[in-house]
């Protein structure tokens, strides 16, 4: 096979795609923070997905017709920086191509070439041991060490052993990795879809996934979920956990572990092999739920979906809407949010319209560009509150720019919900957007974002050892605590950023999911004592994985 057409990469992408969902959810754990939210693979699938939809709907199969469709599609389909890292990796691909209807290895190279280029573009602070570092690997080893390789078996073979080989080596590029013990993960996420490309070239063209949704074609629990839309959700999260039995430990008892994950949900299965038991359970508590399974042994995996976000992005896609936001404002404000609790408060802050998101469920570049164009406000001001999303919000904001010359969108680089939610105490449409600005800048600049949550794995992060199941506290340019008492850890974090600002006044505390209002006031109490020049305000949140986002200011 010396030349590849539109038909074979259309197979070859479906292949690469059917990888990397078959591999999503270990590249969700290798985050670089051992905190229970990786949402790289599930990013980087969104892409995969939406691109093959719109394969789908490509008029033929002509190569250039082809790259056009992925290349529309993954960046319409981005989440997060990996998604749309890796969009603007096939972009360039198929701006180095042209019009033209094969490739050789040679023009592939070329292409590959083109793509390193585009994505480092892409990124105003290119990092070396992610993505980039695969790409740019490997558009060099095909230059130099297979310019002669003319078959494409041979070449896609060898250069996914070579993909995987700078994987391996990606934490001898970034220290942080090297720290937490993990490969980078979009660069592994990467690595699949190349295989896929290699499997592709050696006959393999089926694949068994549903593309389309994501989703394996047997019917996954979620999907039964949310088949019924309207379908108010008891039960908020659908939790997986494998333990590995210690001798040491209690013994199992099936009828005790069932009957108590009967007290916490439904939709539950137990099963027991050898040594390993493994739980599904939808529930509301999901931590008490591990805490509890872990007296019988170790947590060898756990993966936690929060369906009711889920379900709310499914009621939204098929929902006809005719929403106009905005209409009588200078300044239309768009968030996004991870808990309904959070989204209260932004809405009564000046906020026109919420889009649910953050880690693991970053919105899409469609879903933020599809709310921008029902704003008619003069301008809009996009808050992204998650350093994952701000890429994505540039790129939905330079799309929507393109077809709306008469409204600016304007992105701060909100990396939390505590700094949007500052930023909006000085919200005042009256003021011009270069006023506004300044006065925002400053209370976000003014504001320290403390993230309370839990390790999935031990790690060692900036020097600091964390065990798997600790309490860890996220801070400033991510420094981090960890402690097995959360009010411990809390007062810990909280005294070493009032040692470095003596400035500080206000502390307001939003409570996740998982912390009942009496827990979250009996913290209030404790910090009042502890801390009784210190101005105190605690509000629901909400969110998943976090048990307090804490704002000090």
């Amino acid at each position: 096979m010396e030349r590849i057409n539109g038909t074979f990469f259309s197979i070859a992408f479906r292949k690469a795609a059917e990888r990397l969902l078959k591999n999503k959810d270990e590249l969700n754990t290798l985050n670089v923070f051992p905190v229970p939210d990786g949402d790289t693979g599930s990013n980087m699938s969104a892409a995969m997905i939406e691109a093959c939809a719109y394969l789908d709907n490509a008029k033929d199969k002509d190569l250039d017709i082809v790259l056009g469709s992925i290349k529309t599609g993954m960046l319409m389909g981005a989440r997060g920086n990996s998604g749309v890292i890796l969009s603007q990796i096939f972009r360039g691909f198929a701006d180095g191509t042209g019009t033209k209807k094969e490739l050789t290895t040679t023009e592939f190279t070329d292409a590959l070439s083109m793509a390193k280029t585009v994505a480092y573009k892409s990124v105003m602070k290119p990092i070396e041991g992610t993505m980039l570092t695969v790409i740019r690997k490997l558009a060099e080893f095909t230059k130099e060490e297979l310019k002669d390789e003319k078959n494409f078996k041979r070449y896609f073979d060898l250069m996914t052993q070579k993909a995987f080989d700078v994987v391996e080596k990606t934490p001898k590029y970034l220290k942080k990795l090297q720290e937490a013990g993990v490969v980078d993960s979009g660069a592994k996420g990467l690595a699949y879809i190349f295989e896929g490309f290699k499997l592709a070239a050696l006959g393999s063209t089926e694949t068994d996934i549903d593309i389309t949704k994501g989703f394996s074609t047997s019917k996954s629990l979620v999907e039964t979920v949310v088949q019924g839309v309207m379908e108010e959700l008891e039960f908020s999260y659908c939790t997986e956990v494998i333990i590995n039995q210690n001798d040491d430990k209690n013994v199992f008892n099936r009828d005790g572990i069932k009957s108590y994950l009967e007290s916490m949900g439904d939709s539950i299965v137990l099963v027991k092999q050898d040594k390993l038991i493994k739980v599904h359970v939808h529930t509301n508590h999901p931590g008490k739920v591990i805490e509890k399974l872990l007296d019988y042994g170790e947590m060898q995996k756990v993966k936690v979906d929060n369906m009711k976000i889920q379900h709310k992005h499914v009621v939204e896609a098929r929902e006809v809407k005719e929403d106009v936001y905005a209409a009588d404002k200078k300044h239309g404000i768009l968030c996004v949010s991870p808990g309904e609790g959070l989204s209260k408060i932004m809405l009564n802050l000046g906020a026109d319209k919420i889009i649910t998101g953050g880690q693991t469920m970053n919105p899409s570049l469609k879903d933020i560009y599809n709310s921008l164009k029902k704003f008619k406000s003069e301008d809009i001001i996009l808050f992204p509150n998650n350093p994952n999303i701000i890429l994505t919000a540039k790129e939905a904001a330079k799309e929507y720019e393109k077809e709306n010359t008469e409204r600016k969108v304007y992105v701060f680089e909100t990396n939390s919900s505590q700094e949007c939610i500052a930023a909006l105490t000085q919200y005042d449409d009256v003021q011009t957007f270069e006023k506004l600005k300044e006065e925002m800048d400053e209370a976000i600049e003014n504001v320290v974002s403390l993230s309370v949550t839990y390790a999935v794995r031990d790690s060692k992060i900036q020097n600091v050892k964390v065990k798997k199941n600790e309490y860890l506290g996220i801070y400033g340019e991510k420094m981090v605590l960890s402690n097995k008492k959360l009010d411990k850890l809390i007062n810990d974090a909280i005294d070493d950023i009032l040692k470095k600002d003596k400035e500080k006044e206000v502390i307001t505390i939003f409570y996740g999911s998982e912390v009942t209002e009496s827990q979250a006031k009996k913290l209030i109490q404790q910090l009042e004592e502890n801390y009784s020049d210190i101005e105190f305000e605690l509000h629901e949140g909400g969110q998943p994985y976090y048990y307090y986002l804490i704002s000090i200011e």
